[in-house]
């Protein structure tokens, strides 16, 4: 499974990235603090998951989950943010889970083993209408 880290600040990148390291099987393809960095990325790249915050520069995280909402393959966000307000607005957009900072480690654990599930459930189905037993 590969996914993004988009965030502003790096050190929240980083323990995100240790955390997903330690705790799944996930391969972090990059790391990004702009949206649209992220869109250029997601261009030539295809990702299963993006963990996500709001407060990001050029292209807030909502407008940028937005654009991927419109993708073909369409990733699982998730966003992680101290920007409660959003929520509704996140879980309109299908966002996987929405995680507000300051979280606890058992949070984000458990968001990882229902995100690892959620993948293997979209590519089981994916593998089903490819075979033509959906």
């Amino acid at each position: 499974m590969k996914v993004i880290i988009v965030g502003r600040r790096i050190p929240a990148q980083q323990e995100l990235s240790w955390l997903i390291k330690e705790h799944s099987q996930m391969e972090i393809v990059g790391t990004f603090d702009d949206g649209l960095d992220v869109l250029k990325f997601l261009q030539h790249n295809r990702v299963d998951a993006i963990f996500l915050d709001i407060n990001i520069p050029s292209l807030d995280g909502v407008l940028l989950a937005q654009n991927i909402s419109q993708f073909a393959h369409k990733p699982f966000i998730v966003f992680i943010t101290a920007w409660k307000e959003h929520a509704v607005e996140a879980f309109e957009l299908e966002a996987f889970d929405y995680i507000l900072k300051p979280y606890q480690e058992s949070r984000i654990t458990g968001m990882l083993q229902k995100t690892g599930s959620g993948l293997a459930t979209t590519a089981d189905q994916q593998h089903a209408c490819r075979d033509g037993n959906a």
